[in-house]
């Protein structure tokens, strides 16, 4: 009980999870993080780039070495087991040798030493006038300092990678060891990292003479990691600005869909809580986006819901009065009808209590009704309906069904006839309401009057609207009353008309129907030319025009 309770609780909460938590913040943060993981995986890449100059490298290295070693290997004196190397000779080789910048050659001798070396080799002394003094040295660029920490950080931090340090202990330098392998007559060949931990490329073969070995050339460079890591200090700033790019654009999209939705979700919190907080759903509708749609869903969804909720209020309140009344009728002939003393009294009593009776049934079988539309709307599928179709059908239905000398209803044709007009539409409430217009007006219809039945075409807004009218002959509507009409439980009953007969919903029911085709219904009374008589009333159904839809 305790755990569903903390969870219930939990959930109350959720719109008011701090920001960082928010699931949101950390989708849109991993997100942008994809794209910088990405970056900076493709800059570890430099490791394929590292290793293709590396094999370039040792590639060109040995060919000096083999150039090398076969010049000194044919300079060496004497043959056979009795070949010795001419460690002069070797090193006029050796200072003929054009090394680039960074280069080294060195000569071992059969016991792994040292005979020659070419950074020891060249013992001319430049002489040349020294630069002029520099009084003061100019101080670097703050932006430029930072920059320069920035590359060198980046630096150690790729060269501390775990993986990077293992590599490195793998590849620790070992020239003896190289130096004898060597002189065993294999090449030695590849990188090397020395106690210093730089990159230095190296290639050790052997001297022969026939197939006599006699020492070994080892020529290495060690430029490679300077290339190597220019390269990864150029990408320092790219990255740096990738990082800052994901950085504002994470918080822009936090800033612009996680507040805002956290906005919306407190609203729809307070919403919930109570009902005088229906306006707090902010309007952003100005974002012209989907958040911004949104809110203005949300919004016109409150305002229905609580519409709906105080039209359901006022309902019931209607629907207690309306009750009240016949209950109020029925006990007081009741009560009257224990001390009643004739048989007319009691019949007279019994009659009232039978009219209040059916005025009940009538009342509950039409607050049914009225309860169910918004069911049956939401039951239905709207289809594409010819106006001219159904206002035929439905005159012609009433034609067939008309008895004695009561109105008729009449369709007066006022749409093109070349050019079928349609709506959209539930064709079952739809055509209830103009059946209710249509009782509603055959009960104010005079005997031997006439029902109307038109439709026209209107534009409104740059939009055409489909007007039905619906006319009869009776008294009119009173001119304060036209809109109270499509109030509940408005009855306005016609001479010789039995009470109870109406409940006063059938115009309510029609006015809800319509409002869900989104459109509107109106009463207005038909005057004279002087406009002083009122000739009848006219009521009027205005739907939105829909364009033809062949069904094949």
């Amino acid at each position: 009980m305790r755990l569903r309770e903390r969870r219930l609780r939990q959930g109350r909460l959720g719109p008011r999870r701090s920001l960082i938590s928010s699931r949101l913040t950390r989708v849109i943060f991993v997100s942008n993080l994809i794209g910088l993981i990405i970056l900076l995986t493709g800059s570890l890449a430099m490791n394929r780039f590292e290793e293709g100059l590396i094999n370039a490298k040792v590639d060109n290295l040995r060919s000096l070495a083999a150039t090398i070693t076969t010049v000194i290997g044919e300079q060496a004196t004497g043959r056979g087991s009795s070949a010795e190397l001419d460690v002069a000779g070797a090193k006029q080789v050796l200072r003929g040798v054009n090394t680039p910048q960074g280069w080294r050659v060195r000569l071992h001798d059969r016991s792994g030493e040292v005979v020659a070396d070419t950074t020891s080799l060249d013992e001319t002394i430049s002489v040349g006038a020294l630069d002029p003094i520099i009084s003061e040295i100019p101080e670097e660029p703050l932006h430029e300092q930072w920059l320069d920490k920035a590359k060198i950080w980046f630096a150690a931090r790729l060269n501390d990678l775990p993986w990077r340090k293992a590599n490195r202990n793998n590849l620790r330098r070992d020239l003896r060891g190289d130096v004898q392998m060597a002189l065993t007559g294999d090449p030695i060949m590849g990188p090397r990292y020395d106690e210093n931990d730089n990159l230095i490329v190296t290639v050790s073969l052997p001297v022969q003479r026939v197939q006599h070995i006699l020492g070994v050339v080892t020529v290495e460079s060690d430029d490679v990691s300077g290339i190597v890591n220019a390269e990864r200090q150029a990408l320092a700033p790219i990255i740096g600005l990738a990082i800052l790019a994901t950085i504002l654009s994470s918080l822009a999209l936090t800033l612009f869909i996680t507040l805002p939705m956290r906005k919306l979700a407190r609203a729809a919190e307070l919403v919930t809580r109570s009902s005088d907080k229906r306006d707090a759903i902010p309007d952003l509708s100005s974002r012209r986006d989907e958040i911004g749609d949104l809110s203005k869903v949300m919004r016109e969804m409150t305002q229905g819901l609580y519409s709906r909720i105080d039209d359901i209020a006022n309902f019931a309140a209607d629907v207690a009065h309306e009750i009240k009344n016949p209950l109020t009728s029925l006990r007081s002939a009741s009560d009257t009808l224990r001390v009643a003393r004739t048989d007319d009294q009691r019949n007279q009593l019994i009659d009232i209590i039978q009219q209040d009776v059916s005025r009940m049934d009538r009342l509950i079988t039409d607050i049914s009704k009225a309860s169910k539309v918004d069911a049956n709307l939401a039951r239905e599928t709207a289809q594409t309906l010819e106006v001219g179709e159904i206002l035929h059908n439905i005159t012609a239905f009433y034609g067939q069904t008309r008895s004695g000398e009561g109105p008729n209803v009449v369709h007066n044709n006022r749409l093109p006839e070349d050019e079928p007009v349609y709506i959209r539409a539930f064709e079952t409430p739809f055509a209830q309401v103009l059946r209710n217009l249509i009782d509603n007006a055959l009960t104010f219809s005079p005997e031997g009057g006439e029902v109307r039945v038109s439709a026209d075409i209107a534009s409104r807004k740059g939009r055409d609207r489909v007007i039905i009218s619906v006319e009869d002959d009776g008294p009119g509507i009173p001119p304060d009353n036209l809109e109270t009409v499509f109030e509940r439980f408005y009855t306005q009953r016609p001479k010789g008309a039995q009470f109870g007969s109406h409940s006063g919903l059938g115009l309510a029911i029609c006015r809800q129907i319509v409002k869900a085709h989104k459109g509107r219904i109106y009463a207005e009374n038909r005057s004279a030319a002087n406009g002083d008589e009122i000739l009848g009333a006219r009521f009027a159904v205005e739907v939105p025009r829909q364009k033809p839809r062949p069904n094949k």
